[in-house]
Formats: structure tokens, sequence, C-alpha cells
């Protein structure tokens, strides 16, 4: 910021000449001036001491002496000597920070070294000045300081230590780099000088909303997360007790992937207990995001400014780059610190006055050593599909949406509640008036956003079969009505149900969770496996947990690739990971069914862990009528000489419910609706394709 003294700057010349002033004399700054030319490219070093005016007199044709040009230096000197602080306090830079200080308690030191580090940034010309020491070394700034100012060095070391205010709150720190200029080697928090030059200013607080803000209203209700209800009664209970009674470094951590609702758990956490919410901001006043020191810097300045008030707690969001740091490494990914500033940030979770809860979507790039420093740690998942459900509901309340709907959408198990509510404020701007339109936007909204994150982007993954599940028809080797009764009255099991892609494995599982209205959770290998060693086995673990959490029935499909003989184990996550598999399967208390089409080079040992091993074959020739005549009913086709479809049915081999669950979808394009005819067809057609030919010439027999 530039100033010729004709600005709102105007007001601060007498201070700026008279460090400018101490600069020259009392440095010995003049001597490093060359004018022995005159004082030509010096403007802004005589506007500093307020000498422009030598300027005319002391061109190229009239030499002026290092003696004569410090006779008038000390001339000017007198005239300003003897002003002390107290005759700038009705300047609106010590005014401001004279409010300031009521609210962190700056004493006298640290409020003039505050002045002079927002002046020398914000005025060209004490800069300029400034830059006539050339460079300073880090060990010389310190007595630079003091001379400037006029106040002892001892007194200036300690108002700069880190321990000090000034540097905890990032207001003005020193730099400390070996060798640099003074304005390099002295940050000031970005943009507090807007805060403190500006003019009018009836409210700090008010001001400050550029580090911090007041927290947002709560859009959810505490039985929003009532999957999480033991940690929300833990967390709700040491903050209202850590309020109550002013207990010194309380924070609490939560993680969990982008979207699960973590701002807005703390921000319920605060409406629940009827505190005041203060958030640090994320951007500037230019919507600029803020870097991680200024970042850490406001919430420095946020922990000072609110240390007197009850009943106040701070969310700190997106924590990621927090604890990130230059010079650090690789590690899954994410880049680790490697730096030696733990200690400081362990201080800095050790001090605070006032209850933080910090919010990052991953947490494995922070230090164990830092992790440990927090009170309570906790993840928040995406909440189980009754909470899915109910959430989705509340948001698209105000939308012409059906319970179908809701319910089909509510299966995805990533349909985190940001994801619903950024979908819906989107579609709410559309203004559209049909039904099936707002759906088909908020689906196209979410499943775009979830691809993008990496995740499955259909939102109807795990829906019904389009065809009726029928137990009873099934060729398996056990029988399922009974299985299915048993887990009605008792609802525990492990079970490996094995056979040929299509004869209906994994809809026994959706069906059972259909009759136990119990939520289905299902995983595939593609989910679990990760190519870094021992990720696969967190994932395992996760699988079960977030079934237990959400009192759901655990489906892993192509289960094969984690049940391999580990006889023949090249590598040994191999075996860790099947050894994980098992641990995990006999401590869990509900059902857990795998399936898998393969049941050859699977390890026996591992299979005498489940409490039945079900095969699953193709269809027997009534079984296949049976199923027949079903598909035929549900799509209110008509069968006119039963006896003869009856005949051509039966001839078929190989059939699986799969197939006809493949016919049905087919008959979707076709120009019309599906009959006995069309459906005979497209049963023919599958086996024809199925298995490279396995029943190409016996698929039929027409007799």
């Amino acid at each position: 910021m530039s100033t010729d003294y004709t600005s709102p700057m105007d007001q601060y010349k007498e201070i700026v000449i008279l460090w400018s002033l101490r600069i020259l004399l009392d440095l010995k700054g003049y001597t490093l001036m060359d004018v022995s030319y005159g004082l030509y490219g010096h403007e802004r070093a005589l506007a500093a001491v307020g000498l422009e005016k030598l300027l005319d007199k002391y061109d190229e044709d009239n030499e002026l002496s290092k003696k004569k040009f410090r006779k008038i230096l000390t001339k000017q000197h007198k005239a300003y000597h003897k002003k002390k602080s107290n005759d700038f306090a009705d300047l609106t830079l010590y005014k401001n920070i004279n409010k300031l200080s009521e609210l962190i308690d700056l004493n006298v030191i640290e409020k003039q070294l505050l002045a002079f580090g927002v002046l020398l940034h914000a005025v060209r010309d004490l800069e300029a000045i400034c830059d006539v020491l050339g460079d300073i070394s880090s060990h010389s700034v310190v007595s630079v300081l003091a001379a400037i100012i006029g106040i002892p060095t001892v007194e200036v070391r300690q108002a700069l230590s880190t321990d000090g205010l000034l540097n905890k709150t990032g207001l003005l720190r020193l730099d400390r780099d070996e060798h640099s200029n003074l304005e390099y080697q002295i940050s000031i928090l970005d943009e507090i000088s807007d805060v403190l030059l500006d003019d009018d200013q009836p409210d700090i607080m008010e001001s400050l909303k550029r580090f911090f803000t007041q927290g947002k209203e709560a859009k959810l209700k505490v039985t929003d997360f009532e999957h999480i209800h033991k940690d929300y009664a833990i967390v709700s209970r040491y903050l209202k007790a850590s309020c109550s009674k002013g207990l010194e470094g309380s924070n609490v951590l939560i993680y969990g992937p982008p979207g699960t609702g973590k701002s807005e758990l703390v921000r319920t956490l605060a409406e629940d207990l009827n505190y005041k919410l203060y958030e640090v901001t994320t951007t500037d006043g230019d919507d600029d995001a803020i870097m991680y020191q200024g970042r850490v810097d406001s919430y420095q300045l946020c922990q000072q400014v609110l240390k007197r008030k009850n009943d106040t707690m701070i969310l700190f969001d997106e924590i990621e780059d927090v604890f990130v740091r230059d010079g650090s490494m690789e590690r899954f990914g994410i880049r680790t610190s490697t730096d030696s500033k733990k200690g400081w940030f362990n201080m800095v979770l050790e001090e605070n006055k006032v209850p933080a809860v910090w919010v990052s979507n991953v947490i494995s790039h922070i230090d164990e050593a830092i992790l440990r420093r927090f009170d309570y740690v906790m993840e928040l998942k995406t909440p189980p599909r009754k909470t899915r459900i109910k959430i989705i509901s509340e948001y698209a309340k105000n939308l012409d949406v059906s319970d179908g709907w809701i319910k089909k959408i509510s299966i995805n198990e990533d349909l985190a509640p940001g994801l619903i509510a950024r979908a819906v404020k989107v579609v709410k701007e559309l203004e559209l008036t049909e039904q099936a339109a707002i759906e088909s936007s908020l689906e196209r909204v979410i499943s775009n956003t979830l691809h993008a994150m990496g995740y499955d982007k259909n939102l109807a993954k795990g829906a019904a079969s389009p065809i009726s599940y029928r137990p009873d028809v099934l060729n398996a080797d056990y029988d399922l009505v009974a299985l299915q009764e048993g887990l009605q009255k008792y609802e525990q099991g492990r079970f490996c149900l094995y056979g040929p892609s299509g004869t209906g494995k994994s809809e026994f599982a959706r069906h059972i969770s259909e009759v136990l209205d119990k939520p289905l959770l299902v995983k595939r290998a593609s989910d679990l496996l990760d190519p870094y060693v021992g990720v696969t086995e967190k994932e395992i673990k996760q699988m079960f947990d977030q079934a237990l959490d959400e009192g759901a029935l655990l489906l892993l499909d192509e289960a094969d690739s984690f049940l391999q003989d580990r006889s023949r184990a090249r590598q040994s996550w191999e075996v860790t990971q099947v050894n994980e598999l098992l641990t995990q399967m006999e401590r869990f208390e509900g059902i857990f069914v795998c399936s898998t089409n393969l049941m050859d080079n699977l390890d026996q040992a591992s299979l005498r862990r489940f409490d039945l091993k079900i095969k699953y074959d193709y269809l027997k020739p009534e079984q296949g009528w049976e199923l027949f005549q079903q598909v035929i009913a549900d799509y209110n086709a008509v069968i006119d000489d039963k006896d003869d479809w009856e005949k051509k049915v039966r001839a078929l081999r190989g059939l699986t419910p799969g197939d006809f669950a493949t016919v049905v979808r087919q008959s979707r394009y076709a120009p019309v609706k599906l009959d006995t005819q069309s459906l005979l067809d497209g049963l023919k057609r599958e086996i024809e394709f199925k298995d490279k030919g396995k029943f190409k010439n016996i698929g039929f027999v027409v007799d």
C-alpha cells in the first residue's frame, strides 16, 4: 500500500518519520546510502523522514557529503525525538490495537511491536527506509527492532518469544530467515492490517469475522445421529464438563469421508448444549483459500479472543493441510509431516482455553504423537440406511419425490448427508414440476458427485431383482425355506453359498434381509482390495464394524478372492488377508453370507468356519417351469396351452433365476410387452451364450 501523505495514511506521517530517523541515525543507516551524486534515487527514504524538499537542493551537480547529510538528519531528529507512544494514541491504528487488546490482553510492548509491523507492511516509504539497512541476520532482528521502536532489547525479545501472545496468535512473528531485509524477517497475520487500519471500526469483533465467524445454524437434529449415540453422548457430556469446569486443552477430533455430516454434527452438538459456536474461516475476504499457517493463526487468535466467554466452543474444520509441513514425504498417497514442529502442535492442543472440535476427512497423515493429544477421537461414517431414509425425507420434504424412490436410492451406502443436501439445493433451483423429472435430476446430481469421489455412481445398486425371489424353487442342496425360518428365530450365522453365476446366491442374502427387516450391506472384492500392504486387512475389519454398527446383514460377494488356499500363497499378505477375514467373521455376531462361483481352490480350513456351505446349481426342469409361470403372472401375461408350454420350458437345460431376470430387463426395450414366446426365446439366447458354449448343443431338446 503506497502513501503520498494525501491519503488516510497521512495520519501516520510523524510516527513513520520518528522510526525512520532512528533507522538512519541510531542504526547508522545513512552511512549505507550513497549520496555523493545527490539524493536522486532516495526519494522514498527522504519522504520517510520528511525531507523531500532536499531533492531540489541536492541534485547531481550539488554534492552532499555524509557528514552534512548526518547534520541535516540530526536537526530533523530534534523535532521528533521526544515523541512518546502516548502521543500517537489517537491514531486509528493505535485505537484499534487498544480495542483488540481489550479482547486478548496485549501488553504495551506487544502493542508497539504490532503497530510497527502493520505500518511496515502498509507504508511503502517505511519499507524503503528499512531496505537501507540491507539484509539483517536473524540474530540481529530483535536489537534492530528495539532501536527503531525505542524500547529495551530484552523486552522485545520476550514479546517476540515463541510462547508469546504475538507469536501464538500469528499477529506478528519473526520468520528468522538467516539473511533477509526487515520486511521479510517480520510477518503479520494476513488481513490484520485491513482490520487495524480501518477508520470506521465500531465493533472489533465484527471485523475479526474474516478470521472466525459465529457458527452456522444446525440443519440436522440429535436424532439424525442416533447411529452414533454412544459417541455423541460421551462428546456432549465431555464438552459440557469442559466448559463448566474451565478445563484447558479440551480437544475432540472427528473424521470420516466427505459429506457424512461431521460439521453438522458439531453444529448440532452446540445447539443441543445451548453453546455459542465459532468457526475458523477457510477463505479470506476475496474468497481465496487460506493456507494452513494462516488458518492455525486464525484459530489461535479465536482462542485468545474467546477465552473469557462462557458456554462457547470452536469448530476448526477441514484440517487436512494443517498438519502437513514442508519437507514431508508420501505415505499411502498423503503427505505426512516429518518436521520438528510436532512439539508446537502439542502445545496448541494442551493450552487452549476454549473447547475445540477439529474436523478432517482423513487422519492417516497426522503423526501419532499428535493424535494422542486429542481427548476424544471418533469416526463418523455414512449413516445406516434407516437414518439415510430419514435424512433424505427431511431434506427433500419440499420436493415431489415418492417414498419408493427414497427407499430405492437409500440402498447406496455411500449416500452421505452432504451429497443429499447439495443435490436438493441444485434441483430446487430447476423449478421442475413432474415427479419423474425431479427424481431423475436428483439421481443425476448425486451419482455424478459419487463418481467424481471414486464411488459407484449407480444409486440403485443392490436394488431388488425384476423377478420374484422363490427360495422354494431354487436348486440348492439345503432346504432354503427351513433355513429362512431358522434365521427368523436365531439371527446369527456364517454361510458360504457357492455355485454357477445367476443361481440365486446373492439374491438369497437380499431376500433374507427383507424377511428379517434388516439393512443389507453388500461388499465386493473391488471394494476391499488395496495395493498397499495392510490396507485390505483394515478394509475387511471396517466392513464388519460397519455391519455391526448398522445392524446389517453382511454379504461378501466374490468371496473367493479372500478364501484362497493359504498353503498355495506366495506372498505373506495373501495369508494375512485370509486370517483377518476369519478372525472378523468369528467375532461377528450377526448374519454373514459369502458367495462365490469358485470352490475348487478355496481354503478348506477356512470353509470349516462356516456354519453351512450351500451349493446352488442350475434349475431342475420342474423348477424352471415353476419360475416361468411366476414371471408370466408377475408381468400380467397369459399362458394359453400350459401343457405345450410346459414341455418347451422343461426341455431347457442350464437355466438359472438370473437368466429370467436378464430376459425381463431386456423386455423393457422391446416394442411389445413380455409374453410366453418372448420369454422363451430370451431364455434360449441366454443359454446359448452361457459358459463359453457349455450348453450350446444341449440347451434345449425337441421332442
